[in-house]
């Protein structure tokens, strides 16, 4: 069983700075959310989700009090299509910003398993639609750095991506 109250962390393989905009990428409870509280949440990065947000109109006044600011963000959603990460790449390069993505491994039935543990919020159906749509990003779209993530004995283990 993932517990997302472990407290031994992983290490992220690059500095936090000024100006970061991280894309996440990947299905339904593969860890994203999990991730942003164990290695993001330290008062660096904005969480931007749609999840807590509820709205379109309202991610994207979070998102443009970052881009004003100068805060660094994460963008907490599936993010599976290319068409759904260009528009915050594009913002982001718009305010100087440096752009990781951050791709989790989605296996639809690990997936369906944890989100049933943590009381099955989403559809199994969804999950595996999602899933379905998953485009794998690359360095073309505009991200500076790339980076996959897999769940492995209840810790993170992160990598550069290979392309």
């Amino acid at each position: 069983m993932y517990d997302s109250h472990q407290t031994e962390m992983s290490v992220l393989p690059f500095e936090k700075k000024e100006k970061q905009a991280i894309i996440f990428i990947g299905i339904q409870a593969c860890g994203k959310t999990t991730f942003y509280h164990r290695m993001l949440s330290d008062g660096n990065y904005a969480h931007i989700s749609l999840d807590d947000l509820r709205t379109r109109n309202k991610e994207s006044q979070e998102l443009m009090k970052c881009l004003e600011s100068g805060n660094s963000f994460v963008i907490d959603n599936t993010n599976p299509e290319i068409s759904n990460r260009a528009p915050y790449i594009q913002k982001a390069k718009e305010h100087g910003y440096h752009v990781i993505g951050i791709f989790f491994q989605s296996r639809v039935k690990d997936c369906v398993r944890r989100n049933e543990e943590r009381g099955g919020k989403v559809p199994s159906k969804a999950i595996a639609c999602t899933s379905n749509k998953l485009q794998m990003p690359s360095r073309s779209e505009g991200f500076d750095d790339l980076y996959f993530v897999r769940i492995e004995n209840n810790d993170f283990e992160i990598s550069t991506w290979m392309e």
